[in-house]
């Protein structure tokens, strides 16, 4: 019989626990109706961020596109209610320029150590952690998205709040 060692449950629970915030204003009631068309006109796509060793990027990353930019979410997806249960940690975006490109921008947050938030997501959760992303081309409308995206949404992960109002009120209560 293997003897287990005993689980500090509090500790555990403790560890793992992050802070959501939902918009106080409802931005999302007031998204920008031109990028809500081009989100719904679009197909966000997913791929797996890390594989099952925890040790390396998992096989669909190479999926991603190396000759566009775009806007891409980290989502925890436990996958109890299929296709349904998810949260969004983390929103970024990567310009598509002569050395950036979608594939490459995702693949630097494996080894990325240096921002805590970042860090603590992918130990705590990598098992369970996904990549969606909307490959974009226009450069403008990536950044626009990835700001109102932050803004509508407030990811627990995302260390920037661009509304300056929105950033003011979450860190009184932070």
């Amino acid at each position: 019989m293997i003897k287990q060692e005993p689980i500090d449950m509090c500790l555990d629970i403790s560890e793992k626990q992050l802070r959501f915030t939902l918009n106080p204003d409802a931005v999302w009631e007031e998204f920008d109706v031109k990028l809500k068309l081009l989100i719904d006109k679009t197909e966000w796509q997913e791929v797996k961020f890390l594989d099952d060793s925890y040790k390396g990027l998992h096989s669909s990353m190479r999926n991603l596109p190396n000759k566009k930019g775009g806007v891409y979410v980290f989502v925890l997806k436990p996958e109890i209610i299929p296709a349904t249960h998810l949260y969004i940690l983390y929103i970024g975006r990567a310009r598509y320029t002569s050395n950036q490109n979608l594939r490459k921008r995702c693949r630097q947050y494996f080894s990325d150590n240096k921002r805590p938030k970042i860090n603590r997501m992918k130990t705590t959760w990598g098992n369970h952690l996904y990549i969606r992303y909307l490959p974009l081309e226009d450069n403008n409308i990536i950044d626009e998205m990835e700001k109102a995206l932050i803004n509508a949404i407030l990811p627990p992960c995302n260390d920037e709040i661009p509304s300056k109002r929105l950033m003011r009120s979450i860190k009184a209560f932070a």
